[in-house]
């Protein structure tokens, strides 16, 4: 209880706007609302997409409810996060890691249930994660946020032109193209406006580059017919408080639990990379023991808790990474602004609502280089292993199976001919194929050893590793 008073101590106290660039103390403010603004509205949309997916494809009557729970559970999971787990400047939100394995299990009650047993599992595990972090070499993360990053790329070129939706509307004949060149308008907008604010403003205003583009694109976008839709913004509750899911009806299946469970120990990897990443383009150096099994344990635990809620899994989010890594601001009281502004919009609707109104090329416009920073910062982990012959064959393989087979549709259809109700879902994500397999060839594959002149006395074993993995 004491670590946890001075954890929220260090962050309410001595209010100064040089601490933006500092862990601990308070910014005022008129500062910290638009920095913590800034990290929500950079991760709002994406934090419910993996659950529109989910529940439209599973069964949409839940998909509502959903949403509230995921706003809510973001809000909640980042403030534990920020107080009692890792105390880093972290955001929490929807895991995109677990979409194919729930879409492919289909049924709520079973999912919910292998979220709730898997999480448990995990939380556990992250108590002792000091123990078994070890065993996961340095190109295992490394090629965890490079496929996170590589994977985000098509969601935020496709937000460029008007969203997945807009560009399957116009192939299938359902939507005119006539809109394309105004979406890619739009979003070049929003992107040059973050370029050029970031060139020319100097001074601590320089960060918020994304949350100005946002705005600039929002309105530019008004000025194109039918870009926004004001629809969702109608609403017969001004309050509307997260319900609990019906634990009667939940059904724990031993298959689905082992998947899942799989997902969350590849969701822990990337959140050993967002954590690292974080920790190292932020403040300068690698995080601890305690901050890692903190991160772990909060992710797993809020998970948990988030699915009695109805809403999927909660990670850090590398979106929000990247913008610590493009700004340099790292407070926490900032980052609780902003999440305390996630509980409020999953309490009244029609603030969440109206952030929904955002168009799609807009938030293109940004994720553009928070994503592209993403799969960078992954490339950068790898430089810092070294591209030495075995990380190349290791990340090489992963690459091409892991990553590559995903883009390979016809590849599914044939997995789902042999009649195995969960077969296709193991291949399904590219960060979980790419965690199994460098993982694995991370011990399968040799290291080789420094050809070093030989001492007197001095055996092979005494000559240093060609990596030190």
């Amino acid at each position: 209880m004491k670590n946890l008073w001075l954890s929220v101590k260090s962050m309410f106290t001595n209010v100064k706007t040089d601490h933006l660039y500092s862990v601990d103390g308070r910014v005022p403010l008129l500062k910290a609302i638009p920095f913590g603004l800034q990290h929500v509205l950079s991760m709002f949309v994406a934090n419910i997409t993996p659950v529109i997916i989910v529940f439209y494809a599973t069964d949409p009557s839940l998909a509502a409810q959903a949403i509230r729970g995921a706003i809510f559970m973001a809000g909640i999971g980042t403030i534990v996060q920020l107080i009692i787990g890792s105390r880093l400047p972290v955001v929490v939100g929807t895991s995109f890691t677990f979409v194919g394995a729930l879409v492919a299990i289909g049924d709520p009650n079973v999912f919910f249930a292998a979220l709730i047993a898997g999480g448990i599992i995990i939380t556990i595990l992250g108590l002792f994660a000091k123990y078994w972090r070890k065993f996961i070499k340095p190109i295992v993360p490394a090629a965890v946020v490079l496929a996170i990053g590589l994977s985000l790329l098509s969601v935020g070129s496709a937000q460029f032109f008007g969203g997945q939706a807009y560009l399957e509307g116009v192939i299938s004949g359902t939507m005119s193209n006539e809109m394309l060149w105004q979406y890619a308008l739009v979003a070049f907008i929003t992107l040059l406006t973050a370029v050029v604010w970031n060139i020319f403003v100097r001074g601590v205003w320089k960060n918020l580059a994304i949350l100005v583009a946002m705005v600039v694109g929002y309105l530019v976008s008004l000025a194109f017919p039918g870009m926004l839709d004001f629809s969702i913004l109608k609403s017969n509750k001004i309050i509307a408080l997260p319900t609990l899911i019906n634990f009667k009806g939940l059904q724990f299946e031993l298959v689905p639990i082992l998947i899942i469970t799989i997902c969350y120990i590849a969701s822990s990897v990337e959140c050993i990379g967002d954590t690292t990443t974080l920790a190292r383009m932020g403040l300068g150096r690698d995080p601890s023991n305690r901050e890692i099994a903190g991160a772990i344990t909060a992710d797993a635990s809020i998970s948990v808790f988030g699915a009695m809620f109805g809403s999927l899994p909660l990670t850090t989010f590398s979106q929000n990474v990247g913008i610590v890594a493009q700004t340099k601001v790292v407070n926490r009281y900032t980052i609780f602004i902003g999440a305390l502004f996630l509980v409020v919009a999953s309490l009244f609707p029609p603030v969440a609502s109206f952030l929904l109104t955002i168009p799609e090329p807009v938030l293109g416009g940004c994720m553009i280089i928070l994503f592209g920073s993403i799969a960078i910062v992954g490339m950068q982990m790898v430089a810092e292993v070294g591209f030495d012959s075995r990380t190349v064959l290791v990340l090489a393989i992963s690459l091409t199976l892991g990553f590559g087979i995903t883009l390979v549709d016809s590849f599914y259809a044939v997995l789902n001919t042999f009649n195995f109700k969960y077969l296709s879902v193991i291949f399904a994500s590219p960060i979980l194929n790419m965690f199994v397999l460098s993982f694995i060839l991370s011990y399968l594959v040799p290291q080789k050893k420094k050809k070093c002149p030989k001492q007197s006395g001095q055996s092979d074993e005494d000559c240093p590793p060609e990596e030190n993995n």
